[in-house]
Parts: structure tokens; C-alpha cells; sequence
């Protein structure tokens, strides 16, 4: 088997008894497969950590599709790295694995923010940190210890910012507060199994 790679397409020439066979793979359509699995991951896995802390109810469904998306995500990263004849050991998929979360803590925090601001503090401090650390030894680079506490400062910083300074009005992320929007929830609750208000 003789393999000649193009940029946008694999070629791979079977020699043998018989013509050889040449077989075409569309480098292409495994880079937009491998597009959607990571970047799907990384929305699910967002959507899941931020509403668990902004919204008071669906807490399983949210658990749901945040593990979807770690898989979609982890799936994404090893058809990326078979591509590229990357290795894939126990290290290899741990740190993708946290990548993952932590890429997922960095846009579910800036998305709602406004929402939760210490939840998404505390979101947006450790996926600081932690998409640094875990991109940084991804990619076999060596950690330097002074732009790492640098980052970890930064880290700190927008937790103390969020949790001390930024007012903590919690609402769901469509502007209802949120004890407004259980009272409210129970008053119609209550109404539907009372007799004596119908």
C-alpha cells in the first residue's frame, strides 16, 4: 500500500496481483466531521455547566447533554489525532477530556455572565486556568512556571471581581428573577390542585 497525501485529499495506491487500486479519500469531509464533533461538544458542554447554576430546574437534562457533549468532543480530538498519526494513551485522552470541560466553562461563563455573575466568576476562573494548563500539556509544550501564575492571577481576579464586586441579582438567562419566576411557578401550581378555586 503506497499512500500520497494532498492537502485537500488522501490517495492510496494498492499494489498486487492485478491493476492497482487507487482509492481517494476526501481529506475535507473528515476536517468538517471532526469541525462539528468539537465545536457541538464544546456548545453542548456550555449550555449544560451555565444552566445548571442559572436555572432551578431541569438539573438532569442539563447533566444529560453536557456528558453528549464531553463524548462528541472527546470523539473529535481522537479522529483529529488519528489524522494527524498523533499517539492516544490514558494521558492523551485525560487531558482532552479536561480541555473539554474547561473550554465549556470558559463560554458558558461568558455567555451568562450578567445571570450569575459569582457562578460564572467561579466558571470563568477555573476554565482560565484550566484550558492554559491542559492546551499547554496537549500539545507537549513544557509549562512555564511564570506565564502559568500569571495566568492563575487572572484566574483569581475575575473569581474575586465576580463574587465580590458584581451585584449577585440571579436570574434565568431570559431576565426573570429567579424567586419571582418559583413563587409564581407555585402560586399556579397551587391554584391547579386546589377545588375550591375553580
Amino acid at each position: 500500500m503506497v499512500k500520497h497525501r494532498t492537502p485537500n485529499a488522501q490517495f492510496s495506491v494498492r499494489v498486487g496481483v492485478g491493476p492497482p487500486i487507487i482509492t481517494i479519500r476526501n481529506m475535507q469531509n473528515n476536517n468538517f466531521i471532526i469541525y462539528i464533533l468539537k465545536y457541538l461538544g464544546v456548545a453542548l458542554i456550555a449550555g449544560s455547566v451555565v444552566h445548571v447554576g442559572t436555572l432551578q430546574n431541569g438539573t438532569t437534562r442539563y447533566v444529560v447533554l453536557g456528558i453528549v457533549g464531553l463524548c462528541l468532543m472527546i470523539l473529535g480530538n481522537i479522529l483529529e489525532s488519528k489524522q494527524k498519526n498523533e499517539p492516544i494513551d490514558i494521558k492523551y485522552l485525560g487531558l482532552i477530556t479536561a480541555l473539554s470541560l474547561t473550554t465549556g466553562f470558559l463560554s458558558g461563563g461568558i455567555q451568562h455572565y450578567l445571570d450569575n455573575p459569582s457562578y460564572a466568576g467561579y466558571l470563568l476562573g477555573v476554565g482560565t486556568i484550566g484550558t492554559y494548563i491542559t492546551f499547554v500539556l496537549k500539545e507537549k509544550s513544557v509549562l512555564n512556571v511564570k506565564k502559568t501564575l500569571l495566568v492563575l492571577l487572572v484566574s483569581v481576579l475575575i473569581v474575586m471581581f465576580s463574587t465580590q464586586v458584581m451585584p449577585q441579582g440571579i436570574s434565568d438567562h431570559h431576565g426573570v428573577d429567579v424567586k419571582q419566576h418559583d413563587v409564581a411557578a407555585m402560586e399556579t401550581s397551587k391554584n391547579d390542585i386546589d377545588p375550591h378555586t375553580h
